[in-house]
């Protein structure tokens, strides 16, 4: 079921209001993904948003639980089902905010473990991608986001204009942020950037930086779909397996043997909330497991 056929919450406010109302605080390349999480659960339940919003705080727990239960029994994977639980949390918060309900959903997540592979494809691998890679606006995008670190939501929303030649920065939007910051840049970051500026079909400063080159979709902004697209294309002629996400995960490892594992200033560089995560990246650099294993092995 569609999201255009949810019903009325009151005379005057439909649960397509709310979800409108609530997606327009979502930056851009998040509202696919909440869009396909509240599908996926009117699929499963067509009233179920209507349940989970209008009915007492218990009711609506109960049928949040039961949906978690089925996304478990499907076998999804524990980020899929925690951020469909997210998306599910916030919907009922704006409700609550905005006087439709007066409960929360309280549903716990499932447990994962996060960051089992930090590593990514490594250093030798993301080098061979790139001299693979002939396009330069496909050349480009694999420079700046291992460069940089860069998430690929960053990356592909990012305009011509954020990119300053003469101050060697580039502009982005961090992830869960609606300020944006400047990052200094490498030459060979502006050299790969400006090698696709030079080709780019509309090279003005308001245009996005990356942008669709197929046929029907010529000029359009590189969705982060396309982004992984071009990173899995590169990987395969290089003979490896990367993704945008692996390439940031090699980038911080890179800048954690460089500095010698000064996680707070790869923090920095990387631009986590946690530092708890810089040192999950850091016990995995260094194998600590496998180094302790070694010293205490017996047989």
């Amino acid at each position: 079921m569609k999201l255009t056929n949810m019903r009325q919450i009151t005379s005057n406010y439909s649960q397509n209001d709310l979800v409108n109302d609530w997606l327009g605080q979502k930056k851009p390349e998040t509202v696919r993904a909440y869009r396909q999480d509240l599908e996926s659960l009117t699929e499963w339940a067509p009233d179920a948003v209507e349940t989970i919003v209008t009915a007492d705080s218990g009711t609506a727990n109960r049928v949040v639980a039961r949906y978690k239960s089925h996304m478990v029994s499907m076998k999804l994977a524990p980020a899929t089902i925690n951020r469909r639980l997210a998306a599910i949390r916030s919907l009922v918060s704006l409700a609550k905010l905005f006087g439709l309900c007066q409960h929360d959903i309280s549903i716990a997540n499932v447990r994962s473990q996060a960051y089992r592979d930090t590593r990514g494809p490594g250093r030798d691998a993301v080098v061979r991608m790139v001299e693979a890679t002939s396009h330069p606006r496909d050349r480009a995008l694999l420079v700046l986001l291992y460069n940089n670190a860069l998430r690929r939501g960053e990356a592909v929303a990012m305009n011509i204009g954020d990119v300053e030649f003469d101050r060697q920065t580039i502009t982005i939007t961090g992830k869960g942020r609606r300020e944006s910051e400047q990052l200094t840049v490498s030459s060979q970051t502006l050299h790969a950037l400006l090698g696709w500026i030079r080709c780019h079909p509309n090279p003005v400063m308001e245009a996005p930086l990356f942008v669709s080159l197929d046929n029907r979709s010529r000029g359009k902004r590189l969705t982060g779909r396309s982004a992984a697209r071009i990173v899995r294309s590169a990987a395969k002629k290089a003979g490896t397996s990367a993704t945008p996400h692996g390439l940031r995960h090699t980038a911080i490892t890179e800048a954690l043997e460089a500095t010698d594992g000064d996680v707070r200033a790869v923090r920095r560089y990387s631009r986590h909330a946690k530092l708890d995560t810089l040192l999950i990246y850091d016990d995995s650099r260094q194998d600590m497991h496998g180094q302790i294993a070694k010293t205490i092995s017996i047989g």
